[in-house]
């Protein structure tokens, strides 16, 4: 079960960097939109723009091994989460408004730390696809002290 403070970093607008690994363990990472606690706090949802994607999504397809790094950018509060994929399916109506919820907040700490906001409103989001994944470990990564710490609940 995903810890309480972590759920609580989860429903920030957080940075969410996806890694995976091919066969050959060649690592490949992309920016996910969002990330949504599952019901359950055992599963978490992230949303990939498919057109930028392609190699994350082969990879998760052949061997189903993520991994979610989380940071707020205003604090750099961060997790990582690790898992495998449940399923990779087209994003609802319902998970485009979470997305589009989920990105004006990030918007807003990119610009706290002085990105512009044209610049995170210029990214194309869509379409997405919505990858729900069984989290097997949540990881303390704030820098300081206990950072690589697993966390429990």
């Amino acid at each position: 079960m995903i810890p309480s403070a972590i759920v609580n970093l989860l429903q920030t607008g957080v940075s969410v960097i996806v890694g995976t690994r091919d066969a050959s363990l060649m690592p490949e990472c992309t920016r996910a939109w969002g990330i949504r606690l599952g019901k359950d706090r055992r599963s978490v949802t992230i949303f990939l723009t498919e057109a930028i994607s392609g190699k994350t999504l082969q990879n998760l397809r052949e061997n189903g091994l993520v991994a979610v790094s989380c940071t707020r950018p205003t604090d750099h509060v961060a997790c990582q989460i690790k898992g495998r994929v449940r399923t990779i399916q087209p994003s609802t109506r319902q998970e485009q408004t979470y997305r589009r919820n989920w990105k004006r907040e990030f918007v807003g700490e990119i610009g706290a730390v002085g990105v512009p906001a044209e610049l995170g409103e210029a990214w194309i989001t869509e379409p997405a696809l919505a990858v729900e994944i069984e989290v097997t470990d949540v990881y303390h990564q704030t820098p300081g002290p206990g950072t690589g710490e697993k966390v429990s609940a």
